[in-house]
């Protein structure tokens, strides 16, 4: 059996959303990279994000959900 049979045969057994979301991965696998085109901006910002998790400045998911709802929380005054 192929890849292409095997895939095809998973498929088979998904729901319709499912097979949307399938689509949509495959589709943007075989599409261009987001980094090779995306402005300098951007690549700048990945590669500054990338060198804080390698010094280990990162925050564990539990921090990061209390700041973005105290961030999201009408300011008084």
């Amino acid at each position: 059996m192929t890849k292409t049979e095997r895939l095809t045969a998973v498929a088979e057994r998904l729901t319709d959303e499912q097979i949307d979301a399938l689509l949509y991965f495959a589709q943007s696998m075989a599409g261009e990279a987001f980094y090779d085109k995306a402005p300098p901006e951007a690549r700048a910002s990945l590669e500054r994000g990338l060198e804080q998790i390698a010094r280990g400045e990162t925050v564990s998911l539990d921090e990061l959900a209390e700041r973005l709802e105290a961030a999201a929380k009408p300011r008084k005054g």
